[in-house]
């Protein structure tokens, strides 16, 4: 008999494999990683405790909060309203969230929320601390009534969470529905994300890992009530149904190739690199200095958990990892996997930056 030939795939998941075991063996890391080239998955696997006092391990269908990953759906939500009419970009939030005080609805635009140059505070918890327990929307609205603009909207960029929780807030307006059911029926329905959601006290998942935060000291739990995080960080998913995110937009399930063109068209560096609920960069291809693809990402941090989701679209590799232990090296993380997917050692290349 001839001796069976290793599958290059096989090869390249164990490398990975190994790879995270590095970081998770010193508590560095805990959570679950997927890696995918044209859809075809490379690697996935879960990694330590989703539930450390108890024991229990993450396995690949455990559930993570996303963090700021979860302005990605908002955008894509708020372009689903914009192509059937509901919702339009350049209109005064005047329209659609009256109750907004004027020095805000009269100068603020979807367009301008999107891409971050509102001027509005970056937290609302730098406003009130909203934390422990569930607040709604209107109560959210309030808060921000209360804050004022840093710049003039559009002629700078800061990231802020309260850009897409007032998207949030508007698609609810329109739909007359909550923020959830508009997701619900949008994106985790036709895409049969069935373990993903917006976590609110009534409905926590029951398959989510716990979230933990690691110094000196130790490692304590980490968690608290996401509801004032509406439409910036309060969403949960998994690493399976982030894939099924992420193929989605390689199709026009979801969105019209003129609709994603908006999403992944990025400013300069100037405005954060960003477009509609993504920032759009450059990535090197190959062994060589002038030839660069496209990439398109978010992360998000909320409490105890970490998430990272790379479209490497030229090469059309995915890295998606999702942590419940915080702080991580996350994007040197997502940098080192796409270097060994893609066939390179680690700091074999060249490189200006970690993406």
């Amino acid at each position: 008999m001839y001796p069976q030939k290793d599958n290059p795939e096989d090869s390249i998941s164990k490398k990975i494999d190994q790879h995270i075991k590095n970081y998770a063996k010193s508590d560095q890391y805990q959570g679950t990683v997927i890696v995918a080239k044209e859809g075809k998955i490379i690697h996935k696997d879960a990694y330590g405790y989703a539930n450390r006092e108890e024991k229990t391990k993450n396995t690949i269908h455990t559930q993570f909060l996303i963090g700021s990953l979860t302005k990605s759906f908002v955008a894509v939500t708020v372009m689903q309203l914009v192509e059937k009419g509901i919702l339009d970009l350049h209109t005064p939030l005047k329209l659609y969230i009256p109750n907004l005080k004027n020095e805000l609805s009269e100068h603020l635009t979807l367009h301008i929320l999107l891409k971050h140059q509102s001027g509005l505070s970056p937290h609302l918890e730098r406003i009130t601390n909203f934390e422990n327990k569930d607040v709604t929307s209107q109560e959210i609205i309030q808060i921000i009534n209360t804050s004022s603009l840093s710049f003039s909207p559009s002629t700078q960029y800061q990231y802020s969470n309260l850009n897409y929780t007032l998207s949030a807030i508007a698609i609810e307006n329109v739909t007359g529905k909550s923020f959830a059911d508009v997701l619900q029926e949008n994106t985790f329905d036709p895409l049969q994300m069935n373990h993903s959601g917006v976590e609110r006290i009534a409905n926590k998942p029951k398959e989510r890992a716990k979230g933990y935060y690691k110094n000196a000291f130790g490692i304590k739990n980490d968690e608290n009530i996401v509801s004032y995080a509406l439409g910036s960080g309060d969403i949960y998913s998994t690493v399976e149904d982030l894939l099924k995110w992420d193929q989605a937009l390689y199709q026009n399930t979801l969105l019209s190739d003129k609709s994603k063109s908006l999403l992944f068209k990025g400013e300069n560096a100037t405005f954060g690199n960003y477009g509609y609920g993504f920032r759009i960069q450059e990535y090197q291809i190959g062994r060589g200095k002038n030839k660069n693809g496209i990439l398109t990402r978010h992360g998000g941090t909320m409490d105890g958990f970490m998430s990272n989701l790379h479209r490497y679209t030229d090469d059309r590799l995915t890295v998606i990892i999702l942590g419940n232990i915080r702080p991580f090296p996350i994007r040197q993380m997502t940098f080192e996997l796409k270097e060994i997917a893609l066939g390179f050692k680690i700091n074999e290349r060249n490189r200006k930056t970690l993406e």
